[in-house]
């Protein structure tokens, strides 16, 4: 195989994947999947990604609170974030963010929780992976308030977005969503630079184009790879290598 991927987004803990993650990341390695990215969303999903990155080789972990699950967010959790923060193989801190979408916490708590992560994630020089759901220009001015980098996860945009978030510094993370029949997206991933682009599963959610219907999983990255080089006239391999260069320049693993 004369290729590298890596998933930068997967949610390996979930319960989804409960008795198979080995089995898992077996399959990801056999499709070429190096390295593995799993966030938390919450405090307990947290703990369960460092679990899991300090058992399997070249998986990595971030610990952080989901807009969702903000309004749960306190000093006590806070503690425990930064704590986790100094595990090893915690290489950002995620996923945070905004969600409009299904307003699960009030949107002035969701703002508050994100800022106190992001000023987490300042002060210990941690990159941050950023949900933004229904939600992009609050996200983009709250972001612009702190001096941190990162990558806007699961970006579901219009070109001129992505042109912001890149200008900040950011990287765009793409999933499964850029193989779906006429995504509003295709014009972005045509237009943005290679060397600002993330590719990732979001794992078990987002499933990619052959195999959507179905639990998500790393091994499925090699489809959003293979979209995006479709879009961009480049090959699979330079869009392997140039993804997973960017991901290690990110997250310094």
């Amino acid at each position: 195989m004369n290729f590298k991927i890596c998933d930068s987004h997967c949610h390996l803990q979930d319960r989804r994947f409960r008795g198979e993650v080995e089995e898992v990341i077996r399959s990801a390695r056999e499709s070429g999947v190096e390295k593995i990215l799993v966030p938390g969303w919450d405090l307990r999903s947290s703990r369960e990604a460092v679990v899991i990155s300090e058992k399997f080789d070249d998986v990595y972990s971030a610990c952080g609170v989901h807009p969702h699950d903000a309004k749960f967010y306190n000093d006590s959790v806070e503690r425990e974030i930064i704590k986790l923060s100094k595990s090893k193989n915690v290489v950002s801190i995620g996923e945070i963010g905004l969600d409009y979408y299904r307003d699960l916490s009030p949107r002035n708590v969701q703002k508050d929780v994100f800022e106190r992560q992001l000023r987490v994630a300042e002060e210990n020089d941690l990159p941050v992976i950023i949900h933004t759901r229904d939600s992009i220009e609050d996200t983009i001015e709250i972001v612009t308030r702190f001096n941190c980098k990162g990558v806007f996860h699961a970006f579901d945009y219009t070109k001129n977005f992505a042109m912001k978030i890149i200008e900040m510094g950011y990287f765009i993370g793409v999933g499964g969503v850029v193989t779906y029949p006429n995504s509003k997206i295709f014009s972005s991933i045509k237009e943005i630079p290679l060397t600002s682009v993330l590719v990732e599963t979001d794992a078990p959610y987002l499933t990619p184009q052959p195999h959507r219907g179905r639990r998500n999983e790393p091994s499925y990255t090699k489809y959003v790879v293979k979209k995006i080089a479709e879009l961009k006239s480049k090959s699979f391999e330079e869009v392997a290598e140039k993804t997973y260069n960017n991901t290690k320049k990110l997250f310094g693993i």
